[in-house]
């Protein structure tokens, strides 16, 4: 799988480039879950984002030793944002949908138990100064 590419939209300080930027955001961390590799998230999340850093490692964890994963895929149907201009941090709400994980160790056998599939409404903060990073995320309850 290559590494997903940034959208010239999300390099943009607009609100049509934060929706783009947590769009790519996310397929950063499809590809993360599938390889292992988090050096992109890891430069578009702040060291203060504690969810950021637990994601980071999960992804990691995932593929330690010759493990693998099957499924966890996110989609985010719908994001919603208030934007103000002039602000450098922003907040949005979005959906996001998670395929069910199987997880594998590396001679085949599963490995610990599977997680189902998810849909839930996260909230993500994100700054922009030359470029978005993700300061904050979690889950909305």
């Amino acid at each position: 799988m290559p590494v997903p590419v940034m959208p010239e939209l999300a390099k943009e300080n607009s609100k049509a480039g934060l929706e783009a930027f947590i769009g790519y955001w996310y397929e950063l961390g499809n590809y993360a879950d599938e390889t292992g590799d988090v050096s992109g998230l890891s430069t578009l999340s702040t060291p203060e984002c504690k969810a950021c850093t637990h994601f980071q490692n999960a992804a990691v964890d995932s593929s330690k030793n010759g493990r693998w994963i099957v499924g966890g895929k996110v989609s985010i149907p719908r994001i919603e944002m208030a934007w103000n201009a002039g602000e450098t941090a922003h907040q949005a709400k979005v959906q996001v949908i998670q395929e069910a994980i199987t997880y594998y160790n590396a001679d085949g056998t599963e490995g610990r138990p599977a997680d189902a599939a998810t849909n839930d409404a996260f909230v993500i903060v994100a700054s922009f100064e030359s470029t978005w990073k993700v300061v904050d995320t979690g889950v909305i309850r």
